[in-house]
């Protein structure tokens, strides 16, 4: 049934007047990682009178992460969609490069802007840049290089900044499949409270998003 509750969320009748709340959650820790979010999705008339109202139970599988879940009001970020190639899927379905970067940049500030640019460009600001680059001035300017582990979309944006500022940019080491660990999930996806006429889902605007393996859903 989460087919039904994905094309409520998409009408233009629950986008004008609908609301979506998360009454409660529960989670199971343990190898299955099962959380349950359970929601009120509600129609306002024009003198404020609620109707259709429905209870649903949302059950995530393998949940990898959540966020933005406790948000008081959804809007406009109420249109749901799972997604199965996304940014934040990157770490649990791409390759995992690990590099080296051998010299500081000259002008560390316009070397992080260009990185900034080209994440958004890239990722749409879904993966923050101080994920991967930190501590400049205490660690990387003080060795001459760094070492950061990437998912491979990554790759070619960074290489290029590298190359405009004199960086040697090496993979010492591609990583896939089972070699990944905990972090090979190939059967990840990405359900997002989004809207796609406000901002595309592969831009970051503050979204709510629930990542996991399988998703059901059913009327309480």
């Amino acid at each position: 049934m989460i087919e039904q509750l994905i094309e409520r969320t998409n009408t233009t009748e629950f986008y004008q007047d609908g609301h979506l709340h998360l009454t409660e959650l529960k989670g199971l820790i343990g190898q299955y990682k099962t959380m349950e979010f359970n929601f009120i999705a509600e129609e306002q008339d024009d003198f404020g009178k609620m109707h259709n109202v429905e209870h649903w139970r949302l059950i995530a599988h393998k949940t990898i992460d959540f966020n933005g879940i406790y948000a008081d009001l959804y809007l406009p970020y109420i249109k749901m969609k799972i997604l199965t190639d996304h940014p934040l899927l990157w770490t649990y379905n791409k390759a995992e490069l690990e590099c080296e970067l051998i010299n500081f940049p000259k002008n560390p500030s316009e070397f992080m802007g260009d990185l900034f640019f080209e994440y958004e460009k890239v990722a749409g600001n879904w993966i923050p840049l101080h994920k991967n680059f930190w501590a400049l001035n205490k660690y990387y300017k003080q060795n001459g290089k760094r070492n950061l582990s990437i998912p491979k979309p990554l790759k070619e944006p960074i290489e290029n900044v590298c190359k405009k500022h004199g960086i040697d940019f090496k993979v010492k080491k591609e990583t896939d499949g089972y070699d990944k660990g905990y972090a090979n999930r190939p059967h990840a996806k990405l359900l997002i409270f989004g809207n796609e006429d406000v901002t595309p889902n592969d831009l970051s605007l503050g979204q709510p998003y629930i990542i996991a393996d399988e998703f059901i859903a059913s009327r309480k």
